[in-house]
């Protein structure tokens, strides 16, 4: 395998080509934890279906390239169902990379299409090329991304708010709480469920809110 820090030299800031509106309309990015742990497996399963899916059905998936936890089995569904270019890469298996590189990253087997600094960096770049995002249980750096795309579709124009489904009500019923207080103390103008972002709880639940009718 090629050295992924050689390879992150060849990576530019952003691929514009993946920038445009119906690119980002064919594009989902799924985020979620890259560590394991026992209570995430449950969620595991569901990431690699959800992904399959999407693959199956047209759209290409772009994640943060992890090894490990949910972001590695979308790695690994995404690669393994994507259409292959004449030489044999994933062309729907999309990544967006943190530099300097965690260290287990496969730059090899999916398209790294930008690159970041920063995890607040890598989620504007993540909405620069994504419409749609499924967004799993993770840690401090998920909640991170999470809120960035809430708060963004609060104050976009018209039609440019982003399709954000929280998947597992479980664990995000603390963040629900916090924004139905919100919505209740009239700091929200409007019930930001079914607005500012969805919560999902199957894979069906997922492919109604997102797939092309």
């Amino acid at each position: 395998m090629i050295n992924a820090v050689d390879l992150i030299n060849t990576i530019p800031s952003l691929k514009t080509q993946y920038t445009t509106k119906v690119s980002k309309q064919n594009t989902v990015a799924i985020l979620g934890s890259s560590a394991s742990s026992e209570p995430l497996e449950k969620y595991l399963k569901a990431s690699s279906d959800i992904t399959r899916h999407f693959i199956e059905n047209g759209y290409n998936v772009v994640h943060g390239c992890g090894s490990k936890g949910i972001m590695g089995e979308v790695y690994k569904s995404a690669q393994t169902h994507s259409i292959k270019d004449l030489q044999g890469k994933p062309v729907q298996n999309l990544a967006i990379v943190v530099e300097p590189l965690w260290g287990d990253e496969n730059l090899v087997d999916c398209i790294p299409i930008g690159k970041a600094k920063s995890e607040a960096e890598r989620i504007t770049k993540f909405a620069k090329v994504a419409d749609n995002f499924v967004i799993f249980p993770g840690s401090a750096a998920t909640l991170q991304e999470t809120t960035t795309l809430i708060q963004n579709n609060r104050y976009c124009k018209d039609g440019e708010a982003k399709k954000v489904i929280l998947f597992g009500a479980e664990f995000w019923e603390g963040l629900v709480s916090q924004y139905k207080k919100l919505f209740d103390m009239e700091l929200l103008k409007e019930n930001p469920i079914g607005k500012l972002f969805y919560i999902a709880n199957s894979k069906e639940d997922v492919m109604k809110l997102i797939l092309k009718k």
